[in-house]
């Protein structure tokens, strides 16, 4: 039996005696059960949620880019943009709220823990600190580790 035919997979319909409100459906881009619904690229009735892209949505990116994430939180903005030859941090801790310094002068870095937070140190030219949620800290531990090596305290702590 095919997954079409397998009323069981399928979610109820809105005016079954089975189904609440709770239950039904958010039909406004169709049925996703259904794969007739979204039709083929080109079709004119295509749904139009089928044809979005989050691509279309943002400038493309520098070629030279290895790493960047970027958050704001409680209006404070922090970002780090890793390259092969430099890094850029963003945060209100800069003096000029951004800082871009060449990635051979990176000595150390490490991770400060928070509670919804952590913070990104990097002892490079001066120290350089910005905040971000704790949901990119693993994927910011693994490019830093790939890009500088291991966490390591201060110069001289």
């Amino acid at each position: 039996m095919d997954a079409e035919s397998d009323m069981s997979r399928r979610v109820p319909a809105v005016d079954s005696p089975e189904a609440s409100t709770s239950d039904a459906p958010d039909t406004a881009f169709g049925d996703f059960n259904v794969a007739s619904d979204f039709g083929q690229i080109g079709d004119a009735a295509r749904t139009p949620a089928a044809d979005l892209f989050f691509g279309d949505f943002a400038p493309p990116l520098d070629p030279d880019l290895v790493f960047e994430c970027s958050a704001s939180m409680n209006g404070e903005h922090g970002a780090v943009a890793l390259y092969e030859d430099r890094v850029i941090v963003e945060s209100p801790d800069e003096p000029e709220g951004e800082a871009v310094f060449s990635s051979d002068t990176v000595r150390a870095w490490w991770l400060v823990e928070g509670e919804a937070f952590f913070a990104l140190v990097v002892e490079a030219d001066v120290l350089h600190r910005t905040r971000l949620p704790s949901g990119f800290k693993a994927v910011l531990a693994a490019a830093f580790t790939k890009a500088f090596g291991a966490a390591s305290t201060p110069t001289g702590a």
